[in-house]
């Protein structure tokens, strides 16, 4: 059962993650390095599938949602640009976070996925290769997802029967890599 100061925190994590989702795209529009990064990704993108239900209440934790991101990643106003892929899956129930609402989920993904594009984006140099720039946007963004929800993993997309959600560009239209 989840206490009233537990709600208060939730629900203080979904409003900042909504706050920072729609306060004028200042969340992956911005820097904290030498490049502007535009571009937000939403909550509606993380269209979580459940992979392994939650069966048994008295484990500590259970359950497992994922989902499959292509999102594409341009260099400036050039025709430079590839696909990042990425699976972030979410625990349904944790011990530390009790059970964790799919809107909940969608929301933290959406905001954690925007700070660490911001956070590597921002301090690329000319000549960086794209599959580097994956690769460390993907560690930020498991450390710092998994910080929210211990167990929380961004990986490479390797869960049969998850939904592939593109991110920045229309199939049919994917970039090279």
């Amino acid at each position: 059962m989840k206490t009233p100061a537990h709600l208060y925190q939730s629900w203080a994590a979904l409003l900042l993650g909504l706050l920072c989702v729609c306060s004028g795209l200042n969340c992956a529009k911005g820097s904290s390095g030498p490049n502007a990064v535009d571009g937000v990704i939403y909550p509606e993108h993380f269209r979580f599938r459940v992979t392994v239900p939650d069966n048994d209440q008295q484990a500590p934790s259970g359950g497992w949602r994922a989902v499959c991101i292509h999102a594409q990643v341009k260099h400036g106003n050039s025709d430079a640009k590839t696909l990042c892929k990425f699976e972030v899956g979410i625990p349904l129930r944790t011990k530390a976070d009790g059970e964790i609402p799919l809107e909940e989920a969608q929301f933290a993904a959406a905001a954690m996925a925007n700070r660490a594009a911001r956070d590597v984006l921002s301090r690329a140099h000319p000549g960086d290769m794209y599959s580097v720039l994956c690769r460390d946007f993907i560690n930020t963004y498991n450390a710092m997802l998994d910080a929210k929800y211990r167990g929380a993993l961004v990986s490479a997309c390797v869960t049969k029967g998850i939904e592939t959600v593109p991110f920045g560009y229309k199939v049919g239209e994917e970039p090279v890599p």
